[in-house]
């Protein structure tokens, strides 16, 4: 398929599924090992943005002149500059470092967001890598990162917030409710709603690792459109849940994505490089900066996954690979009871290809160990 009709498909395609309760099995959904059940957060009443390509704001004939403004700070064009947002978390006062990349011409605003769960440390260094490796003096419009959003959590190595909250089930917020609805708030509102577009970075969750992946809500035609940008870079289909940044930062009218890569408490280079070459193509193909190479292959989409649970409990050693295309019946794991030796074969149970994992570790009955993405045509997906 020509990349001048993967928009027009992919929205197609994600509609017909999108009317099909319990037709994806997303992540988002059920998260295991969650929180206390969150409250979800106000609804949000900020104007929407007006639904403008992203790429039409991009003009590297024009200067321009005028100071970025955020958070009460004036960054000048062609300049690179670090700004705070003070919170009160738990009582405490913490200065959460944002990053505003102001370039010399006219273009959009781009927001880069991780560590939205403390334990989440790829992302960082993916936005450290991404900011420091353009010149603001070559750059079309303007870059905004949060590198680290839940300071609190990244403190402690842990997910959440103090109170055991998933901050990412509170946007936009609500400036009357509980702690980490307030904060999403704040940030939604003095940050998010400034940009033209937001990748939300993220890595697995529990000792679990992804594949590098976008989760992207296909069924919004911007959302399809700004996907569509990133290259060979694999994507899933996920509507997502109410509550999470990129669902409200969308609704909002600002395109939002999820870029998933790695797992929790480590830092892979490999998987750094990959996001950072990935989020280069898209401001690439922007057009924001200088064009890069676009990997070189068909993008994968996956309309359809579902996750592989544990039916025994034991040792968890994994045989297949991120990536692997697996065959229905191949066996992809063993369970091994650590006392009486006994092993139990994981098999898939489909086709598929393994966009998600838990590394090797105890598991015992209803363990989520396996994400398998279904590839479907598009034929398919009508026909169904």
């Amino acid at each position: 398929m020509k990349r001048s009709h993967l928009t027009t498909a992919l929205f197609m395609a994600a509609v017909l599924l999108f009317f099909r309760p319990g037709a994806l099995a997303a992540e988002e959904l059920a998260t295991p090992d969650a929180g206390p059940e969150p409250v979800r957060a106000a609804a949000d009443t900020a104007p929407k943005k007006p639904a403008v390509p992203l790429s039409a704001r991009v003009d590297k004939r024009q200067e321009q002149h005028a100071d970025f403004e955020l958070l009460g700070e004036k960054i000048e064009p062609g300049s690179m500059r670090q700004i705070n947002k003070v919170v009160t978390l738990s009582s405490i006062r913490f200065n959460i470092p944002v990053i505003v990349v102001h370039g010399k011409f006219t273009g959009p605003v781009v927001c880069l967001t991780a560590a939205l769960h403390g334990d989440e440390l790829n992302g960082i260094e993916i936005a450290r890598q991404v900011l420091h490796g353009i010149d603001p003096t070559q750059l079309a419009g303007t870059l905004v990162a949060v590198p680290i959003v839940n300071m609190e959590g990244f403190l402690k190595q842990s997910r959440y917030i103090a109170d055991r909250r998933d901050l990412n089930r509170y946007f936009p917020g609500d400036p009357k409710g509980l702690t980490a609805a307030r904060y999403a708030y704040e940030l939604f509102h003095d940050i998010i709603l400034h940009a033209n577009a937001l990748i939300d970075l993220h890595t697995g969750s529990y000792y679990r690792e992804n594949l590098p992946q976008l989760r992207a809500d296909l069924g919004n035609e911007a959302v399809a459109a700004m996907v569509e940008k990133f290259g060979s870079l694999t994507v899933l289909h996920s509507p997502g849940v109410a509550g999470m940044l990129r669902n409200a930062a969308t609704a909002a009218g600002v395109p939002a994505v999820t870029m998933e890569v790695g797992g929790p408490l480590t830092l892979d280079s490999e998987d750094v490089k990959f996001g950072v070459r990935a989020i280069r193509v898209f401001l690439g193909e922007l057009g924001m900066i200088e064009r890069s190479s676009l990997f070189g292959r068909p993008q994968p989409v996956f309309f359809q996954s579902r996750w592989l649970m544990a039916e025994g409990s034991g040792i968890l050693l994994v045989e297949a690979k991120l990536g692997d295309v697996v065959k229905e019946g191949q066996r992809i794991a063993r369970i091994v009871n650590p006392i009486t030796n006994a092993e139990e074969q994981v098999a898939a149970p489909f086709a598929g290809t393994i966009l998600g994992m838990a590394q090797n570790q105890f598991v015992s009955p209803g363990h989520m160990i396996f994400r398998i993405g279904i590839r479907k045509t598009e034929q398919e997906i009508r026909q169904e």
